[in-house]
């Protein structure tokens, strides 16, 4: 039997799209032109996973949504195209357009895929991998009516697993406890109480959920704003906006992620007015000492097109706070209005910047830091925190200040793409503090 017209220019296309995404994507929007949309990014055993929507083409005027994809990172980087979720495979109509928002979750070594069927309800499929394939476990939905679901496992004893879904106009964001098997529901559905002026002025329509615990804190947010909860069943009170720019508005359906000690935020929008067709932008993200979410959209006003886990020697400055990766212990502080920080710095820690582009040979870097304790030392390497040293300072009493100092250091002539780490030896009570730092 020959192969159908239509099914071998998907196969063409699906097989296109599988190389064209091995390609180096650290860039804003990331994969640009793909329709990403509806991005809830997982972490399962330190590889990144985003599952999002697909935007048919630029020309349509209402959502057509075939079906779900599913990318792959390790690095932040370079982002591959692992699989493509149809409708074909659950309750859903074969040739159905509304495969609307997604997330996934992992228990028991299975990883369970929860989708909308636009606002019909939500289903949910299982497989034995982070990108499936998944198959539908119910042939019907979870919960029903609304949609747009967020899986949140709590850090309690049992883990356990909650979804979140629904929309204003359905009565707000309920909340149901899922059981053990992850495929059904331990208790009726609850409707959330949000109290504040951004939930109450938020369209009838909001849905847009997502949320995450810090510390004690359950925040759930929708488009660019959110509020917090010490009961994850709340009442939620208000906090206010994420961050302001970059479509950061109620059309923002996005998501946080927490990836080798930084904190990230991904959200979609709209490229053009009265067109339902959306990329997704990602950067860095922060909570304030005051346990306030501040999306760093100064980042992007300095180097939108650059992506994250990447960064250029040429910069003014690399900020502390765009780190790659940390070690553990290392705390990010500050404010959007002072700005941001790494403290807690001690013997044999590294603060990571990945894949710093040294256009040209450099051979200073200048390191803005503070001091606590009697001495220590800085050394600057490469590859690895225990890879080659191409510079390195003694720390003393003079270094210790009450204020920021800046150090120049000597580098070894340095050029193309390298892993930089900051890494600090010190005794017992010696920390250091790091505000950023750059090449010249």
């Amino acid at each position: 039997m020959g192969i159908h017209k239509t099914d071998f220019i998907k196969t063409s296309v699906a097989i296109f799209w599988m190389v064209f995404c091995n390609t180096a994507f650290a860039q804003n929007p990331i994969l640009k032109g793909l329709g990403v949309s509806d991005p809830h990014i997982r972490v399962f055993q330190d590889t990144i996973y985003l599952y999002s929507g697909h935007d048919a083409n630029p020309k349509d005027k209402t959502w057509v949504m075939k079906d779900w994809r599913v990318f792959s990172s390790t690095d932040l980087r370079n982002w591959s195209l692992r699989n493509t979720i149809s409708p074909i495979d659950n309750y859903m109509d074969d040739n159905s357009t509304d495969c609307w928002a997604s997330d996934a979750a992992t228990r028991n070594g299975k990883y369970y895929f929860y989708f909308s069927d636009r606002k019909r309800g939500v289903g949910v499929m299982s497989a034995s991998s982070p990108i499936g394939s998944f198959k539908d476990v119910l042939g019907q939905p979870l919960v029903a009516p609304m949609h747009d679901p967020t899986i949140l496992i709590d850090d309690d004893l049992e883990k356990t697993p909650y979804l979140i879904y629904g929309d204003k106009e359905g009565g707000g964001f309920h909340i149901t406890k899922l059981n053990d098997d992850m495929i059904s529901i331990s208790e009726a559905p609850k409707p959330i109480q949000i109290n504040g002026k951004a939930w109450k002025n938020a369209p009838h329509w909001m849905d847009k959920n997502y949320i995450f615990k810090y510390k004690d804190w359950y925040y759930l947010s929708w488009g660019r704003d959110y509020a917090i909860s010490k009961n994850i069943y709340g009442p939620y009170q208000c906090v206010g906006s994420v961050g302001n720019g970059y479509n950061l508005s109620e059309y923002a359906h996005g998501s946080f992620f927490k990836w080798k000690g930084q904190f990230y935020h991904i959200w979609c929008y709209y490229i053009n007015k009265g067109f339902k067709f959306r990329e997704s932008i990602i950067t860095y993200c922060h909570i304030d000492d005051n346990g306030k979410i501040v999306t760093d959209t100064n980042f992007l006003d300095q180097h939108f097109s650059n992506g994250v886990g990447q960064y250029q020697a040429s910069w003014k400055k690399i900020e502390a706070e765009w780190f790659y990766e940390i070690s553990e212990g290392i705390q990010k502080t500050g404010s959007k209005d002072e700005g941001f920080i790494l403290t807690n710095i001690k013997d044999e820690n590294y603060v990571k910047f990945a894949n710093v582009n040294f256009d040209r040979v450099y051979k200073n870097i200048i390191l803005r830091i503070k001091l606590y304790g009697q001495k220590g030392k800085i050394k600057i390497r490469t590859g690895s925190a225990n890879g080659t040293c191409i510079g390195k300072i003694n720390l003393n009493p003079k270094n210790r200040n009450e204020q920021f100092q800046e150090l120049k250091l000597k580098i070894k002539d340095t050029k193309g793409l390298e892993d930089i780490f900051i890494f600090f030896e010190g005794n017992k009570n010696d920390a250091l503090s790091l505000d950023w730092i750059k090449f010249e």
